[in-house]
């Protein structure tokens, strides 16, 4: 695994950390289909995502999972529940192989006077994600599945056409707030349109130019992301 200094000198958390809490911070590697943070257990630690990709997902009462989000690095866990409920409302699971630096809950409180700036940062990024949320949920309402899924590929495809988070169908439909049926036949137009190529059970953008217009102004480009070093000195 990197070393720690390699994730806080990219992520410049020697800006963003008092230096007790940077020699607090406990780099923890998960492999593909592992938990990161189980859904109820006691909010011990915030979590940074450093690298990899991963999940959240809530768990219905009849044992269906809900997917909430895609998470790619920069980010943080548990800072919604941190003065809430104290237990971690979703699960969130690597997709890929992925590295989190561990921060002890009882240690970021304690120094809490000395760390403005990370608490600053959380309720940033508490506020980005809560905006983007209701955006989502807005937009789920009021575009047809088309547009949703024209808009999830333009903000959430690589450079190469490729989704960082799953190719599973039906996460997807849960996350656009579609049926499996209707979002399969949008696909199968898509790919019909040489929009996207489904080989190999992989979905992948190849013309990005014709998303464009199917989205419409249902597309949203994440600007209210707040980066790690936004507060720092």
């Amino acid at each position: 695994m990197v070393p720690l200094d390699h994730y806080i000198q990219r992520y410049k958390l020697d800006g963003l950390l008092s230096a007790d809490l940077v020699e607090s911070l406990r780099p923890i590697r998960k492999e593909p289909g592992e938990l990161i943070i189980r859904s109820g257990d006691p909010v011990a630690n915030i979590i940074f995502f450093v690298e990899g990709r991963a999940k959240a997902y809530g768990i219905m009462d009849n044992g269906q999972s809900v997917l909430a989000s895609f998470y790619t690095p920069f980010d943080v866990f548990g800072e919604a529940e941190l003065f809430s409920s104290r237990r971690y409302a979703l699960s969130v699971e690597a997709i890929t192989g992925s590295v989190c630096l561990f921060l002890p809950v009882d240690a970021m409180l304690k120094a809490a006077p000395r760390n403005y700036r990370l608490f600053m940062y959380l309720c940033g990024r508490l506020g980005s994600k809560l905006t983007d949320r209701f955006t989502a949920e807005s937009i789920n309402l009021r575009y047809p599945v088309e547009s949703r899924l024209a808009s999830f590929l333009l903000a959430s495809t690589d450079d190469d056409g490729k989704l960082p988070g799953t190719d599973d169908l039906g996460e997807l439909a849960d996350f656009l707030g579609a049926s499996y049926r209707q979002l399969a036949r949008v696909v199968r137009y898509f790919r019909d349109e040489g929009i996207l190529d489904r080989s190999r059970g992989h979905v992948r953008v190849i013309d990005r130019s014709k998303l464009a217009p199917l989205a419409g102004d249902s597309y949203l480009q994440s600007g209210s992301f707040v980066k790690p070093d936004s507060f720092t000195a």
